[in-house]
């Protein structure tokens, strides 16, 4: 459970990991609430790099015992994180899977000047549309253990992703596309795989995508997360250090909300919030500051978000193109399969199938 964080707590965590040209002056302590918020939001490491980097002056590296310690878990975790990457990708790759590395190995590995600064969580990696389940097959015959049960083949098939497996570990995400066919974000797979660009991390090659797809994706992906679970301020330093690496950056942004017209309005909402990180020449006199950082406040404290959750996910499932994959997909959002009912109600084995399936229904 999320706890409620201060304007104040947002303000200077904000100052302290922004993205800026010239050094930032600090003259206040760090208080516990601040040492908690920057860990909890992914940014610890990062700002604790700042100050290394005397990006950050008026404040000792000593100061920040707590977020260096995560900045060097950070770092050796990094290592396993890459190993489990190169096997997953090559037995994929094998297989004649093409694969993509998204989100935090992407990031760590690109985005980031040193792979202890962007904390991971888990793998996911993206797949050509239709290969999840081949690419799932491969990896539970190299010996992945699946993590959960799908609610229906038929969801498993629509979803951003497969069913999440473990490798030496390591949860492991497989996606099929970035978006659930019925929501608003989605973008064919075969066009995101012409838009990425290859990297080599310590020996290992990775496939990623390009700033313009990579900005599209972090950018949606932090309005999904606010839709469904509230902000985490890393998700906005993702943003700002891939904005900041733009040329030019009105024309960037045009390029990136082109991908999807019908949501720039949500896209420029979301960019208003990951400007109060970047340097002051980009943030507009318009912009209402004190209004934004009560936004962003209120979002990191947000909490008990599933009636929304479920809300979001019915309209998704609404959204799936053909009638006979809507019915199918509500039929089984109230009614999964056994083997779903079973592992999502674990508390009473001997409990009959439909008690669970009212419980399900009534959410009792």
């Amino acid at each position: 459970m999320k706890q409620k964080v201060s304007i104040s707590a947002v303000k200077q965590l904000m100052k302290l990991c922004s993205v800026q040209d010239a050094p930032v002056l600090w003259d206040g302590p760090l208080s516990d609430e601040l040492l908690r918020l920057g860990a909890a939001n992914g940014v610890g490491a990062w700002c604790y790099r700042q100050v290394k980097c005397g990006q950050i002056e008026g404040i000792s590296a000593e100061s920040m015992s707590a977020w260096k310690g995560v900045y060097l878990n950070n770092t050796i975790r990094y290592q396993h994180y890459l190993s489990v990457f190169n096997r997953v990708s090559q037995a994929l790759e094998a297989a004649g899977i093409p694969v993509v590395a998204l989100k935090g190995i992407a990031l760590s590995s690109s985005l980031y000047a040193d792979e202890g600064l962007r904390p991971m969580g888990d793998i996911d990696l993206l797949v050509p549309e239709g290969e999840g389940l081949k690419a799932l097959s491969v990896l539970l015959q190299k010996g992945a253990k699946p993590l959960v049960v799908p609610r229906s083949k038929y969801h498993e098939v629509t979803d951003a992703h497969v069913r999440a497996v473990e490798v030496n570990g390591i949860m492991v995400e497989i996606h099929q596309r970035l978006f659930a066919l019925g929501s608003d974000f989605y973008t064919q797979t075969s066009d995101l795989f012409r838009h990425t660009l290859e990297i080599d991390k310590q020996g290992v090659g990775l496939r990623i995508l390009d700033d313009k797809m990579q900005a599209y994706h972090l950018i949606t992906h932090a309005i999904k997360g606010v839709e469904m679970d509230g902000l985490r301020l890393g998700w906005l330093l993702d943003i700002a250090l891939l904005l900041n690496k733009a040329a030019d950056l009105a024309t960037f942004l045009d390029d990136v909300y082109s991908i999807c017209p019908k949501k720039k309005t949500a896209m420029q909402q979301m960019v208003k919030m990951v400007m109060l990180l970047m340097p002051d020449k980009y943030i507009s006199g318009s912009d209402d500051k004190e209004a934004l950082m009560e936004r962003i406040a209120f979002l990191l404290s947000e909490q008990n978000q599933s009636r929304k959750h479920r809300l979001i996910n019915l309209k998704h499932l609404i959204n799936t193109p053909g009638f006979s994959a809507k019915f199918k997909l509500l039929f089984f959002e109230f009614f999964p399969q056994k083997a779903y009912m079973k592992y999502r109600y674990q508390t009473d084995r001997k409990e009959p199938l439909w008690r669970l399936y009212l419980k399900r229904v009534f959410r009792f």
